[in-house]
């Protein structure tokens, strides 16, 4: 970086009394860059933290490079980029002793383990410890079975230790190989998706008819036309509404405002309420968040009050009669639809049964709008568990709801999880003396680093994280946030001055072979076979091919 590109000579020494002929290279060449390489340690540095960390465009990079006197295409940022990862993955491996040093005096780690993926994409696994905040280990497995997360684990623990504590959702493979690797560590579920998934099984039936019967009528759709045509109207009424619901919330009436407000536009407001229902909420998605059952009742809300205006209103004429009676004929078969109808009561009951839990275990609770980082309420483990029980003797009590079996599972599933829902709290020694911790009640730890890596491809290329992009990740990409923490990049550079020193220690060889093994494609096939695969030999030839010459053999 601070030569641009040169040419260097190097004189090579040797030794003739030595028995192998040993040479002595270059030390200030060796730690400036790599042999065989084109561009220096500094320049792969710069080139991963501007795309990694300051989330530059491949393009943007490249410029600023040029700014500094070194010319390099995309392609070469590209390779930069990945040789950066390796490197900093083998320097965290070859870290883990002095990490583990770092992790004991602070009295151990409580693991947060937890996957992402897309689609049909690979699943990348990530460890990150809840009290230093390290990015401990990373791996991309095809899925979450219980093999895949045991070999993660046993390799964690040979680096680091036994973790103190073990939080994490409810995954099966998570929790078998939690049970099978770590069977006396405290395991900590997380509440908030514990609640997901208890209001997911409580709910969704009723939910999906709801949707499946909205989906039917379309009435979204006509309501969208609807307020496309009266957009311009409302527009041009903006300032009388906003002065109409100023009255409305104080209290006061104005006749002058009542009667100041066109028919059209009164029009365009209902159909915009009956829209925006939906993105009322807290943030957190189905089955804390119901947009389609808000949807149905501000469109059955809007209809009463439109009933309401023809039967009352003096001062309509006949056309403006006529467009209020075909608004309420578009709501009224969804208003009035027997199974919506009925549906709707019966989630709104499990509703107010769901809501309890959740106001019971102090996390999510209705009306907050924390979203999906809500860590919950900071009381007492003991305190939320005797919330939590009373609400269940009061559910026991309720013979109605109890002889349905959504409650009943409700109570099974309580029951089931209480181990790890309300463990108490871990008891570590640190060079301070020992101390009492409660782990997180939830996995936000990790929630938000994955949302943190899509908010950075978002930025870098334009859209999210998708299934192709995982699966070419390399696995320690995530390591790159261990580099914001300052006592993290200590232990790395191992008495190195920067980290140019540090990863020019690495055997470049080692980095060669990772990347070898990381780029081997999926199939485990190279690309001449598979377009033979494609394009010449059939099925039918492949299987006649192997059947003759099994009838040979024998």
């Amino acid at each position: 970086m601070h030569l641009g590109a040169f040419v260097a000579h190097e004189t090579v020494l040797h030794c003739d009394r030595c028995p192998d002929t040993l040479l002595f290279h270059s030390a200030e060449l060796a730690g400036l860059v790599a042999p065989g390489r084109t561009f220096g340690y500094d320049v792969m540095i710069h080139a991963g933290e501007a795309v990694l960390r300051r989330n530059l465009t491949i393009e943007e990079t490249v410029a600023e490079l040029s700014e500094r006197n070194i010319r390099i295409s995309a392609s070469e940022v590209r390779e930069l980029v990945a040789r950066f990862i390796v490197s900093l993955g083998i320097a965290h491996a070859e870290a883990a002793p002095r990490l583990r040093r770092c992790l004991r005096q602070a009295g151990g780690y409580i693991l947060h383990l937890d996957s992402t993926c897309k689609g049909g994409s690979a699943h990348l696994l990530t460890g990150i410890d809840e009290i230093s905040g390290f990015v401990l280990l990373n791996a991309k497995i095809p899925s979450e079975s219980g093999d895949e997360i045991r070999s993660f684990l046993r390799k964690l623990i040979k680096r680091f230790g036994r973790p103190v504590a073990v939080s994490s959702d409810m995954s099966r493979g998570i929790l078998a190989a939690i049970a099978t690797e770590l069977k006396s560590t405290p395991v900590f579920i997380c509440h908030f998706h514990f609640l997901r998934d208890i209001g997911k099984d409580l709910m969704a039936q009723d939910y999906d008819t709801i949707r499946k019967c909205l989906r039917h009528h379309g009435l979204r759709a006509q309501l969208r036309r609807l307020q496309c045509g009266s957009r311009d109207v409302v527009g041009s009424h903006g300032g009388a509404l906003k002065s109409l619901l100023a009255a409305i919330e104080s209290g006061q009436n104005d006749p002058v405002l009542a009667c100041g407000l066109s028919h059209e536009a009164l029009l365009g407001v209902f159909t915009t309420s009956i829209l925006e229902a939906e993105d009322q909420g807290d943030g957190c998605g189905f089955p804390f968040d119901r947009p389609h059952l808000l949807f149905l009742r501000q469109a059955q809300a809007v209809m009463a009050a439109v009933e309401t205006l023809l039967r009352g209103s003096l001062s309509m004429d006949k056309s403006e009669r006529r467009q209020w009676q075909r608004f309420v004929d578009m709501l009224r078969p969804t208003c009035t639809d027997s199974t919506l109808v009925a549906t709707a009561a019966s989630l709104e009951e499990k509703i107010r049964t769901f809501d309890q839990l959740r106001r019971a275990m102090r996390i999510a609770e209705p009306g907050t709008g924390a979203g999906l980082n809500d860590p919950g309420v900071d009381v007492p483990i003991r305190t939320i568990e005797h919330n939590v029980d009373a609400f269940c003797r009061q559910l026991r009590a309720d013979k109605t709801r109890m002889s349905r079996k959504s409650y009943v599972t409700m109570l099974e599933q309580i029951d089931q999880y209480r181990g790890m829902l309300f463990a108490d709290p871990i008891r570590i020694r640190t060079q301070q003396g020992v101390r009492m911790l409660q782990p997180q009640r939830t996995n936000n730890i990790l929630e938000r680093f994955f949302r943190d890596i899509n908010r950075s491809v978002c930025k870098r290329t334009g859209h999210g994280v998708s299934e192709s992009f995982i699966n070419r990740m390399l696995p320690d990409t995530p390591l790159i946030a261990n580099l914001d923490n300052p006592k993290y990049v200590e232990i790395l550079l191992d008495d190195c001055e920067t980290l140019v020193q540090r990863l020019a220690r690495i055997d470049q060889k080692q980095i060669d072979m990772t990347l070898t093994e990381l780029r081997r494609p999926m199939t485990g096939l190279d690309r001449k076979v598979r377009a033979r695969l494609r394009n010449k030999a059939t099925p039918a030839q492949i299987v006649n091919y192997v059947l003759v010459n099994m009838a040979q053999s024998n």
